[in-house]
């Protein structure tokens, strides 16, 4: 058990990190970027995500190495219990999938449409106002 901790721990390290720097870091080198893309092609921020992408894949094959026989027990539970699904008939999936295409559709309708009421609603109402106060 306190394998599993230490690896969620430093998991969770990992994701608040790149949060971090996702949130303060590579806004701040924005300006700097726009001139560094001129001269060498790459902005700062693009080298910052691929230092961090290396970083990350380092600590992703240190941490399979050392959790190699946690991994193989958690991906062979994985592997038993993907064979108990009962997958649907193809039919039964496209079926399913014009459902819900069916569905969002008529939903991006519906957004559309409340947008396009409210944003006259709005205009009218700004206009009237404009008038009342014109006067």
């Amino acid at each position: 058990m306190k394998k599993t901790g230490t690896l969620r721990r430093t998991l969770s390290a990992l994701c608040a990190l790149m949060m971090m720097i996702s949130l303060f870091v590579v806004p701040a080198f924005a300006e700097e970027a726009q001139e560094n893309a001129e001269k060498t092609g790459l902005s700062t921020a693009a080298i910052i995500w691929i230092v961090i992408g290396g970083v990350i894949l380092v600590a992703a094959i240190v941490l399979g190495i050392k959790f190699r026989e946690q991994i193989g027990k958690t991906l062979v539970v994985y592997k038993s219990e993907f064979k108990k699904v009962s997958w649907l008939s193809w039919k039964d999936t496209k079926k399913s999938s014009w459902i819900v295409l069916g569905v969002l559709v008529a939903c991006a309708i519906v957004i559309c449409l409340l947008d396009l009421g409210l944003f006259e609603g709005f205009m009218a109402m700004i206009n009237a106002f404009g008038k009342l106060f014109a006067a």
